[in-house]
């Protein structure tokens, strides 16, 4: 559903493959991961029924990937080093812990979610601070598929509803926009925007810089994979909804 889970929130998830036109879902979980499987599993039939309002909003959404979006990921990757760049999507995703382990808990993984918090301390201790993602390197802790309520409320029964386009946000359907709202709260980057963290020393300001440096930091891969969903298709609009589609169904088999 968002940049997020497109680019693993490449630093929650979440969610996780979207068009890049997004915020989190955050998806991570890695970016590379999510552009393995675009495709993977076969779409039966799209519920597509407001297909002309979502294709409005892909043109828009499309536009603004094309004349806003990607000239910044240009610049950020020009300025930014290639290790930074690592490094800062590794701390996010890191940070991004709480979305993964309580989705892993609410579908009663508990394997999983021992598997996230080990993920967590190596990452944060080891990899100070999550720089470094010394969890790739741990037998049991590598390669750990990435939850999110999106997915919570598919194993618990919830039907998908219609597809749809969000504005900014980009592929979505009903339930995953459901999804996207509940690990916003879960989030630890937004507890101080809804309130949750009252303290001197996280300003608004803060607040606002580590949320838009996450989104960059994810922005280059999803603007890649978003490419790649295009890349040669007739009809971009479906060669991206069915992408979007086949990858959270991929996901919800894993």
């Amino acid at each position: 559903m968002l940049l997020l889970c497109l680019s693993g929130c490449a630093a929650t998830g979440k969610r996780s493959a979207i068009q890049p036109a997004a915020t989190t879902s955050s998806a991570a979980a890695t970016s590379s991961a999510a552009g393995d499987d675009f495709g993977a599993s076969s779409v039966q039939k799209e519920n597509d029924p407001f297909e002309p309002f979502n294709r409005t909003v892909f043109g828009f959404n499309d536009e603004l990937n094309t004349h806003a979006l990607r000239p910044l990921a240009h610049g950020y990757t020009v300025v930014v080093p290639l290790p930074v760049r690592n490094g800062i999507t590794n701390f996010f995703d890191n940070l991004q812990f709480p979305v993964r382990f309580v989705n892993s808990v609410l579908q009663g993984k508990l394997t999983r979610s021992a598997q996230e918090a080990g993920k967590f301390v190596f990452n944060s201790t080891f990899g100070i601070g999550g720089l470094i993602r010394v969890s790739d390197h741990v037998s049991g802790l590598a390669n750990v598929p990435a939850e999110d309520f999106g997915l919570t409320l598919a194993d618990w029964g919830f039907p998908a509803g219609p597809y749809l386009v969000i504005p900014v946000l980009g592929p979505s359907d009903c339930r995953d926009a459901v999804g996207f709202a509940g690990d916003y709260v879960i989030s630890p980057l937004d507890w101080h925007t809804l309130g949750f963290i009252h303290t001197a020393y996280i300003s608004d300001a803060v607040s606002l810089g580590l949320s838009g440096a996450r989104y960059l930091s994810g922005l280059p891969k999803a603007l890649d994979v978003y490419d790649q969903m295009k890349s040669g298709a007739i009809d971009p609009y479906i060669a991206v909804r069915n992408a979007y589609l086949s990858y959270r169904a991929a996901q919800r088999k894993k």
